[in-house]
């Protein structure tokens, strides 16, 4: 099985025992190595879907309650994190960078803060990247306020956009999106992040696109930039040839993360 699969039995398994499961249980349970067992627990953790205690692996408190973006991170997992590895090298000291609320971003987010990089300046509209921010000296955070879009987990509105509009910069910006169209660009569900998305866009020098090869093969309403407008699609090895041969027509330029 896969690394996601994986853990979803191992996610499965825990909430069918109640709580009262062992990491050498959980090993045997599922026939993989105990070292195994713990790099699967610890991702989990990091995703606030398990916690260990007191020699026990739990169901993290909050799960009745998980947000989807904790649960949309799982998905495309290793591709989302090679793409955002990939990202984090086309970026320099001193950049001021936008950066949107999905899941490859927020991975996208965790490779910058390992990153030897210095005087960074990040603006986002994301409330979950803030709360990871509280000990990273070598960057600055600019929130962008609004109404909470509690499905996505990101502030927008009119307000807010035109605040950024008038006053806010960045020379790069790093986003991602739920469907992207050869012929027409990016595809997205929800209009008003779309709407925070093309401020972003409209503000920064470069647009940059991380896109693993699964949202090709998805369709959406909202189309708020082109592919004429995007300066880099950063995507994993999964792309197929079709797809880089109809980017190209286009002049898009991509990135392959392996």
């Amino acid at each position: 099985m896969n690394p996601e699969e994986r853990r979803k039995k191992i996610l499965d398994f825990v909430r069918k025992s109640k709580n009262k499961v062992t990491v050498k249980g959980l090993s045997l349970e599922l026939g993989i190595p105990q070292s195994l067992a713990y790099k699967d627990i610890g991702i989990l953790e990091s995703q606030r879907l398990l916690k260990k205690k007191y020699g026990s692996i739990n169901i993290f408190e909050s799960e009745k309650k998980q947000h989807n973006f904790f649960l949309r991170l799982q998905k495309n997992e290793k591709q989302k994190k090679a793409i955002a590895k990939k990202a984090v090298s086309i970026v320099c000291d001193g950049d001021t960078i936008f950066l949107d609320g999905s899941t490859t971003v927020y991975y996208f987010f965790e490779e910058l803060k390992r990153a030897n990089l210095q005087n960074i300046t990040l603006i986002t509209n994301s409330i979950f990247i803030p709360q990871e921010m509280i000990l990273q000296d070598n960057i600055d955070l600019i929130c962008v306020g609004g109404v909470l879009n509690k499905y996505l987990g990101t502030s927008d509105g009119d307000t807010w956009e035109m605040l950024v509009k008038n006053n806010i910069y960045a020379n790069k910006f790093f986003f991602s999106c739920f469907a992207m169209s050869t012929e027409i660009g990016v595809l997205d569900p929800i209009q008003v992040d779309a709407s925070m998305k093309s401020v972003f866009s409209l503000r920064s020098q470069e647009k940059i696109c991380l896109l693993d090869s699964s949202k090709f093969f998805l369709y959406s309403a909202n189309n708020w930039i082109g592919l004429d407008e995007i300066d880099l699609i950063i995507s994993d090895s999964g792309l197929n040839e079709d797809i880089k041969e109809k980017l190209s027509l286009k002049d898009v330029k991509v990135l392959i993360a392996d």
